[in-house]
């Protein structure tokens, strides 16, 4: 039985050996990801991934990064920025191969109107349902960006694309600037890496490309033959107790007499 629990153990720890060996190849399949920097001015963070101005929610701070996960199309990439997850312009980003400290900015702002300020679903005043309302001097610390929309005459501000939470939810949606104030400043970031000029989301090794039909052989082999030694020499002396000659056994017949008894005269 303990023989048994040996042959069990061995051939476990051959097995997760083998398997392991796999399992090292599968992680060259992984999915690579990136930051990208933002470089100019107008670079929008998009809702879908079709340049129109319905899908565009704001423009991402310049000099800052977004995390780049994969290829959405021709024309964009899947995008996070903070805890948002839309897309962005390949050509209007420059990813790099490296992870900044600080890629998102850091930035909050005031609620100046006396009877608060609405929070609506999309930058404009015109036709527009009001999602919540943000009390006066709150203090909304998830600013995203900035896009222009609706304006007041005269007063050219842009709409702010921030975070709410009220009673344990958050709400996304825009507030116009011009009911706000101080704003945090947002300081350049100087944080810089190579660029990637030809990004690749997926290591596309195979079994194959990592290793050939000859080596694959080698490892089944070596890892096959400690198992058929360790069973043959855990066997052996059973098998050569069962070739050994059943012993006879002497019985006393007379004082001084005895005579030898073969157990395989019974049969």
């Amino acid at each position: 039985m303990k023989k048994i629990n040996l042959l069990i153990i061995l051939f476990a720890f051959f097995a997760t050996f083998f398997v392991n060996s796999f399992t090292y190849i599968s992680y060259a399949n992984q999915k690579v990801t990136y930051y990208a920097k933002i470089t100019n001015n107008n670079t929008y963070f998009y809702s879908n991934p079709i340049s129109n101005d319905e899908n565009k929610l704001f423009v991402i701070p310049t000099s800052y990064f977004v995390f780049l996960t994969e290829e959405a199309n021709e024309d964009f990439y899947v995008a996070q920025y903070k805890d948002l997850y839309g897309y962005v312009k390949k050509e209007e980003v420059s990813v790099m191969d490296g992870t900044p400290k600080e890629p998102y900015a850091n930035v909050n702002f005031t609620v100046f109107d006396f009877d608060g300020i609405d929070l609506f679903p999309s930058p404009t005043f015109t036709n527009n349902t009001s999602l919540t309302s943000i009390p006066y001097l709150t203090v909304v610390g998830t600013y995203y960006g900035e896009i222009y929309g609706e304006d007041i005459p005269q007063m050219n501000k842009p709409w702010f694309y921030c975070k709410y939470s009220k009673n344990q939810t958050n709400i996304f949606g825009y507030v116009y600037s011009a009911f706000c104030y101080e704003k945090t400043n947002i300081e350049q970031n100087t944080e810089t890496f190579n660029i990637v000029e030809n990004p690749v989301f997926t290591n596309n090794f195979s079994v194959d490309e990592k290793l050939s039909d000859v080596a694959m052989a080698f490892i089944i082999i070596g890892v096959s033959l400690p198992c058929l030694v360790i069973m043959y020499l855990l066997i052996k002396p059973t098998m050569q107790k069962e070739r050994q000659p059943k012993s006879k056994k002497m019985f006393k017949k007379h004082k001084g007499d005895y005579f030898e008894f073969d157990e395989n005269d019974l049969n």
